[in-house]
């Protein structure tokens, strides 16, 4: 089997996801008050991240991502689908359309489409609405027993050196032609990831994958 294994954050869609989802929230007119305290929080992360030394930007993401599920304190899992579909249509007016383009065009090939990121898995479960995906590899939510969310359950964040252990995990990995996969991927964090295939692409890439990307002659979309 061969992969096309694409990120989402600033591969296919050309944002990031917490920040749009809450300028969604406040545009679409959803509970004002979570959404300033949720702002409020996730400033204050932001800040401790700007002074930090021990703090990059994947434990950022990673903290970031837990405050920012209390957003949805109280939502039922029927309700969270509802939302991430309507907001959906929004996402994909912010698609990559070349790598939209080669996902559909590897599809043609035979490749099967893995999309592998730190977003949630419901949102990520609405992008099959605008292309074939075969396996979705996310940051999965919890929900008690009666089906509201669970907010106070660790997440496993599928991001930076998580998302390789992520693809591993999800595949006999003797059963993957390699050397005929492809991977794409903005960041220095998708490295490991990158790394696994024959044929790694650098989308938009941040500096660090930038200077990695030239040195190993990889190409650059």
């Amino acid at each position: 089997m061969k992969l096309a294994i694409y990120d989402f954050d600033g591969t296919l869609f050309q944002n990031e996801t917490l920040p749009f989802i809450l300028k969604y929230w406040g545009k679409n007119n959803y509970n004002k008050g979570i959404l300033i305290k949720t702002y409020c929080r996730i400033l204050g992360l932001f800040l401790a991240y700007k002074v930090s030394q021990s703090m990059d930007r994947e434990i950022f993401r990673a903290k970031a991502s837990i405050i920012f599920i209390k957003l949805f304190e109280n939502m039922t899992k029927e309700e969270l689908i509802h939302f991430f579909s309507i907001c959906s249509s929004s996402v994909q007016d912010h698609f990559n359309l070349q790598i939209l383009q080669n996902m559909k065009q590897r599809k043609e090939e035979g490749y099967h489409i893995v999309l592998c990121s730190g977003a949630y898995d419901l949102l990520l479960e609405q992008m099959r609405q605008y292309v074939h995906i075969d396996t979705i590899l996310g940051t999965k939510l919890h929900f008690t027993s009666d089906n509201t969310l669970d907010y106070k359950k660790p997440l496993h964040i599928v991001t930076g050196k998580n998302k390789s252990t992520a693809l591993l995990e999800a595949f006999d990995k003797d059963q993957i032609d390699w050397e005929n996969s492809y991977a794409f991927g903005d960041s220095y964090y998708d490295y490991d990831i990158l790394s696994l295939t024959g044929n790694p692409i650098a989308v938009t890439p941040d500096e660090k994958l930038k200077k990695i990307a030239l040195k190993k002659n990889w190409p650059i979309i």
